[in-house]
């Protein structure tokens, strides 16, 4: 292979490629780890693509399956592991360029600060 070939970001863009990845990267990085707290954050996910893609972010290293056995039934939750944790730095220069470039630019200044504060939180 020529190294002329080898592009780094189509690789990466290819490899977050599943609509719902970064969205529950971002949800798990404010703290939500349930399957039905993903659901809550994103009404518009499916059960089914929302399983599939959790799946999908376990085959890649992502995240971890956890459960819990308890009494009347287990706890199932999902907890980052060092690959996912790195994405913070994807995320927040996604939401910092969204907030200076995209549609959310022309929010309120107190508002996009607002967001970009809570979103920087849960990122560093």
């Amino acid at each position: 292979m020529n190294i002329e070939d080898i592009c780094p970001v189509s690789e990466t863009l290819d490899f977050f490629s599943r609509k719902w990845v970064l969205c529950i990267l971002m949800d798990m990085f404010r703290g939500k780890k349930h399957f039905t707290e993903f659901q809550e954050s994103n009404p518009t996910l499916s059960n089914h693509v929302l399983s599939n893609t959790l799946k999908y972010m376990e085959d890649v290293k992502l995240i971890k399956k956890e459960t819990i056995e308890e009494k009347t039934r287990n706890k199932t939750y999902y907890q980052l592991l060092d690959k996912g944790l790195r994405t913070n730095k994807i995320l927040y220069e996604l939401t910092v360029y969204s907030l200076n470039e995209l549609e959310c630019s022309k929010l309120n200044e107190d508002v996009k600060k607002e967001i970009f504060e809570r979103y920087s939180n849960s990122l560093k």
